[in-house]
């Protein structure tokens, strides 16, 4: 009977485990901006199948704690040599996404934002999941579609609304965009960064004044829509742009916006 009462307590335990599997886990997102190819290290496993997808590879259900990070770019000079562009012991908290991006100069970048609700459930872009992941295979890495994420795909009532990202990640979002010295570059990071957040109307703003030409603005302003919480307060925008066809262009699209 002793006996018996062990087994079922074992059973118990085991399936107790399992149901809690995931809870608190995190994600992981490396994008590769940059025209190298480059090698991933993650606590020690080496993801070589990176070229089979585009710019982004996510691991999902990542444990908490420190995940050793290494990413390096093979040198085209003889000798042939790795060159190490990150290595560093990256610490996911519970609960967090965390996104390491290479510009297309080869400088890391690294943000990382609370995820709430299931604002990261659809967003497209899965890597190899084997690993310090607990998931099985990707999908190969399209552009996420920028309105997956609202309204929530599941059954849960009520739906939690997006929320923005937080102030001081903003400003950390917006300094490694501003240090950028081309338009090109600074909107190749800012796409990246708008994909998997959401933004006020105000920060939409911020955002977009930091563009130097006028069609850059237009473009990023554009993308950003589809992205704020406060669409009815998107008005504050028109006065970063200089021209009234540009204001006239952008409450076009505003008018004909369908998520």
């Amino acid at each position: 009977m002793k006996k018996t009462c062990i087994q079922i307590l074992f059973i118990v335990l085991a399936f107790s485990a399992r149901a809690n599997a995931g809870i608190g886990d995190g994600i992981l997102s490396i994008t590769n901006l940059s025209r190298e190819e480059i090698m991933i290290e993650i606590d020690g496993k080496i993801y070589t199948d990176y070229k089979d997808y585009t710019n982004a590879f996510v691991i999902r259900d990542l444990r908490p704690g420190n995940h050793l990070v290494k990413v390096s770019v093979m040198t085209k000079v003889m000798p042939f040599k790795r060159v190490m562009l990150y290595n560093k012991n990256v610490y996911v908290k519970p609960r967090f996404f965390v996104d390491i991006i290479i510009n297309r100069f080869g400088r890391v970048l690294f943000d990382e934002q609370q995820i709430t609700g299931n604002q990261f459930d659809d967003d497209g872009r899965d890597g190899r999941n084997d690993g310090p992941g607990r998931n099985d295979r990707p999908d190969r890495n399209d552009r996420p579609d920028r309105n997956n994420n609202w309204p929530p795909r599941n059954n849960n009532y009520p739906p939690q609304p997006p929320i923005a990202m937080a102030d001081n990640t903003f400003n950390a979002f917006a300094d490694a965009i501003r240090r950028e010295s081309f338009d090109d570059s600074r909107k190749a990071i800012a796409k990246a960064g708008i994909d998997q957040n959401f933004f006020t109307s105000a920060q939409a703003k911020q955002l977009v004044s930091l563009f130097s030409f006028e069609n850059t603005k237009l473009e990023v302003a554009k993308y950003m829509y589809g992205k704020t919480i406060d669409p009815k307060n998107y008005f504050v925008i028109y006065s970063v742009f200089s021209f009234s066809k540009s204001k006239e262009e952008l409450a076009e699209y505003v008018r004909t916006f369908k998520p």
